[in-house]
């Protein structure tokens, strides 16, 4: 009788073991956020966004003379937008700052990332400008023109575009980073 019960629970903790391989974990999942007193709220969308510059030809920057950049000539710009969602009766206005690392010619500009580093092979001579919907341009650590908000969902529209800031441009990866930080009116 003994030997029915032992080997009953052993059947048992047998089978319990087997079970949990039903429920191993085969990944993470991990949840960010912030409950702020704001407002509004800032789309999931446009936290973590990707602005793509597209493949821009190095004699986009060119003058008068082939090969020689002009200082402050930029390539076309690409359009992208912040999101703000279920604004309330006291959101009126918003204006948006945007920081990164600044470039060495022109500190109201992104810097691209490693450029002039020798042996990283980045592109050089130039930066990021970024701007309002209309190209005005928004100088990195300073506030954007005032945005009308109403109620409910509202898009702040914006660009970026590369600008040459040395008269020889060269070739390679043109990327960088940028936080903004959106203040109400």
């Amino acid at each position: 009788m003994q030997k029915s019960v032992i080997t009953k629970f052993a059947a048992l903790a047998i089978a319990g073991a087997l079970s949990h391989g039903a429920f191993a974990a085969d990944g993470t999942i991990n949840f960010t956020g912030e409950i702020v007193d704001a407002p509004c709220s800032i789309s999931p969308n446009s936290q973590n966004m990707t602005v793509p510059l597209g493949k821009v030809s190095r004699t986009a920057f060119d003058g008068a003379t082939a090969g020689t950049a002009v200082v402050g000539k930029k390539a076309t710009p690409s359009k992208f937008k912040i999101d703000l969602l279920g604004c309330g009766a006291t959101a009126k206005g918003a204006t948006v700052t945007f920081s990164g690392t600044a470039d060495l010619d022109d500190a109201t500009n992104l810097r691209i990332a490693n450029a002039g580093q020798v042996g990283v092979g980045s592109a050089s001579g130039v930066a990021i400008e970024l701007g309002d919907s209309a190209g005005t341009k928004i100088p990195l650590g300073s506030e954007s023109g005032q945005y009308v908000l109403g109620l409910g969902d509202n898009s702040l529209n914006f660009q970026a575009a590369y600008v040459a800031t040395k008269t020889t441009v060269t070739v390679g990866p043109a990327n960088s980073v940028a936080q903004f930080t959106v203040a109400y009116k």
